[in-house]
Parts: C-alpha cells; structure tokens; sequence
C-alpha cells in the first residue's frame, strides 16, 4: 500500500481518473455538483504528493555541487555524464522532488478550483 501512495504516477492517475469519473457522473445526472465533489478527492491525491518524503521517510536532499562538474551530486544527469549508473537514492530523491515541486502543487490546485467552481458549470450547461 505504501508504494502505491509513494507513487507519483499512480497518484497522478487517480487524478485525472477522479476528475473525469466526475465529469462522466454529472453529465446524465444533470449536476456538476458531482464534478465538484471528485474535486475534493483530486486534493486529497495532490496532498499525498507533497507528503511523499514524509510516506517514504527520505527527506529531499540539498543540492551538492560536484568539485568536477557544475552538476549537483543530487542530479542524475551528473551519473549519466559520468557514464555511471544512477544510484537509487538520487533517482529517489528526483521523484520526491517532482512531486513537492510540480505534480502535488498543480493536482492541489486544480483539485481547489474544480471543488469551489464546478458546480457553476451547472448554469452554462442548462442544468438549473
């Protein structure tokens, strides 16, 4: 179970599943209010992507520079350079890092706004 809550594309998935199982549910009801409930759960998935580090117990490291490049040590790109294998702290750590900084933010505010301004699709769709 926790590597399916640790799982940035798994979350992501539930995600667009969510919003488009609302979607599908209010059409031959004729409310988006239920558009709007799913919204609710879109957030709960973006909160369990910002509390990746926390779910893992791995916090996200601090940039390093490396003495021989201008990469951090963090950086897998650093590994592919130096024709090593990315080690799985570093690949671990990108994943925690994708999900604090750019997947959990934009899930959790695309889950907000479709929970506070989904129901007004109900008026341009003709459902009042």
């Amino acid at each position: 179970m926790k590597r399916l809550l640790t799982s940035n594309a798994f979350l992501l998935c539930l995600t667009v599943t969510s919003l488009f199982v609302g979607f599908v549910l209010s059409l031959p009801l004729r409310n988006f209010d239920w558009l709007s409930r799913f919204g609710a759960l879109v957030i709960c998935w973006g909160i369990l992507l910002l509390a990746r580090p926390s779910l893992t117990g791995k916090e996200i490291g601090q940039h390093i520079g490396a003495h021989d490049s201008d990469l951090s040590l963090f950086d897998p790109q650093y590994y592919v350079l130096k024709g090593e294998a990315v080690p799985e702290w570093v690949a671990d750590n990108s994943i925690s890092r994708n999900a604090v900084g750019v997947y959990g933010p934009i899930v959790c505010f695309l889950g907000t706004f479709i929970n506070g301004f989904g129901n007004l699709l109900n008026g341009a769709a003709g459902f009042c």
